[in-house]
């Protein structure tokens, strides 16, 4: 059944093909296919055949039953009504793709394997803070006529298309069989690339290829356009720098420890202080502050008022959305919800790759097996994302009390946006430092430098509230205050970061204790 759509929608071609191959002389018929490609990856393809009054006065009966428009219509194509100009006929059919494979299905469908449209692919490569897109694809003109073919139709005209057009009476001229298309990219032309049949315009890149059935040659087709993000490359750079900022304050802290040791020592040892400043063990940081712990209870207060902090950052999953586990309790029940096949290791894989900003959301969906427009998979995805009770209530306090709240998440740049935004949380959080944007992810250093410089705070003043306590690790090794939330975390386990257990505890009265038990004498 698949094949015979396939052959049904691509009867397009054989269908125009055959109304001009019944003409008398001077005939003549362009054909077009336009490519409009969106951002994601999803676009439509639009074909147009525009036949002259000559070619029109011989066409079959758009009304009989010899050749169907309703074939394409059953093959997905949207299919208009003829439409008359200057005594010629119009014809017009789109269809819509949501991903590169059913870009190049579509385009295979127009005059088959062994037709003028060949080998035509659209690939999208992620790199940090921006997408190439590459559109590629031959005309070839060599098969002529003898290329459109079907049973169907040469029962209808009683012989084949090739057998008409080599009939002395028609005189079938192929110069007068024009093929074009025409391809639209987002993005700018790349800087060390230059094509003569492109044009920019408006963060667009139009390119336009032409052939006709008398010429000898193929002609190839290939479009490149590149899409930056601005705010991506930035923040690239920041976290760049950071990167290097703290490989040189370790080094620097390093030659600190070899150097006060040296002056400590007599020089017969000092080959054996720099092998111990290298490998001796550090003690763990919780045995010096497990002393200055708060009572876990307690500390709900103390963020909102802690005049040493002026900003507040809170990690994604875990803390300011109530799934902390958001892979295993989201991603995978709603990959297989959607068919994909994937193992619970590859779909951990394909996210890591998408949280550093390495593919888009289409390229990610479509790399687990789920098929969809991307947009739509992704609101229906982020719809299962519940914010952390008490939250909001929170976020305004710290508002009103003239505290900023920033928001450090692994996650997609793109999800992360979609989340904000349909919770409502643009106005009480900023910034977001979300690593699908930055192309580096907690606990990796570069994310708090990313932090401070686009707080424009010290360490000292910014306290990172995470679930994660390698994070807090990290940030407590670079001089933020740090918060461990988590239910039911005690002090044993948070490695010497005070514990914060809910947001809701905010306003709650401590329960008074009860009488003591009277005893009767």
């Amino acid at each position: 059944m698949a094949n015979r759509d396939s052959d049904r929608a691509w009867r397009i071609w054989v269908l125009v093909i055959a109304f001009a191959a019944l003409f008398l002389t001077s005939c003549r018929a362009d054909f077009t296919a336009a490519v409009d490609v969106e951002e994601d990856g999803s676009g439509v393809v639009r074909v147009t055949a525009v036949l002259d009054r000559a070619a029109t006065e011989s066409l079959i009966d758009l009304s009989s039953d010899g050749l169907r428009l309703a074939d394409l219509a059953q093959a997905g194509w949207e299919v208009e009504l003829p439409e008359e100009r200057d005594g010629g006929t119009v014809l017009r059919a789109q269809k819509a793709f949501g991903n590169e494979a059913q870009f190049s299905e579509i385009m295979d469908e127009l005059t088959g394997p062994e037709g003028v449209f060949q080998d035509f692919d659209l690939v999208i490569e992620p790199t940090f803070g921006q997408l190439d897109y590459t559109i590629t694809g031959t005309l070839n003109p060599a098969a002529g006529f003898k290329s459109f073919g079907d049973t169907e139709l040469e029962a209808t005209l009683g012989r084949s298309l090739a057998d008409l057009a080599a009939d002395e009476r028609f005189s079938v001229a192929e110069e007068n069989f024009s093929f074009t298309v025409s391809a639209m990219l987002p993005g700018d032309l790349p800087e060390d690339l230059s094509s003569p049949n492109a044009q920019e315009s408006e963060g667009q890149v139009r390119g336009e290829w032409k052939t006709t059935l008398s010429d000898s040659e193929p002609v190839a087709i290939s479009l490149s356009t590149t899409r930056r993000s601005a705010t991506a490359q930035v923040l690239r750079g920041i976290a760049v720098v950071a990167g290097v900022l703290a490989a040189l304050v370790a080094f620097g802290q390093l030659l600190r420890v070899v150097a006060s040791s040296q002056r400590r020592k007599p020089p017969a040892q000092k080959n054996k202080q720099i092998v111990d400043a290298l490998g001796a063990p550090v003690a763990p940081a919780h045995e010096t502050l497990q002393t200055n712990q708060v009572d876990p209870e307690g500390v709900a207060d103390e963020l909102a008022t802690d005049p040493g902090h002026r900003v507040v950052a809170l990690d994604g999953m875990g803390v300011l959305y109530r799934e902390g586990n958001d892979i295993g309790e989201l991603l995978v029940p709603f990959a297989r919800q959607y068919g994909s096949t994937a193992s619970v290791e590859e779909i951990r894989d394909k996210a890591h790759r998408l949280t550093l900003g390495r593919m888009s959301t289409a390229e990610f969906w479509q790399s687990i097996g789920v098929l969809g427009h991307a947009e739509s998979l992704d609101s229906a995805y982020i719809a299962g994302h519940q914010l952390m009770p008490g939250v909001v209530k929170y976020l305004r306090r710290l508002r009103d009390r003239g505290v900023r709240v920033a928001c450090v998440t692994n996650d997609s740049a793109t999800w992360a946006m979609k989340l904000r935004s349909s919770h409502s949380l643009e106005g009480l959080i900023d910034p977001w430092v979300v690593s699908g944007s930055v192309g580096v992810r907690k606990p990796d250093a570069p994310v708090y430098e990313v932090l401070r410089r686009v707080t424009g705070e010290p360490p000292e003043a910014i306290l990172i509230i995470d679930d994660d306590l390698d994070v807090l690790d990290a940030a407590r090794a670079l001089g933020f205050g740090t918060r461990w939330f988590n239910e039911h975390g005690t002090r044993a386990e948070a490695r010497g970061h005070e514990v914060w257990r809910r947001f809701d505890i905010l306003d709650e009265e401590p329960t008074p204790e009860p009488p003591p038990p009277v005893v009767q004498s």
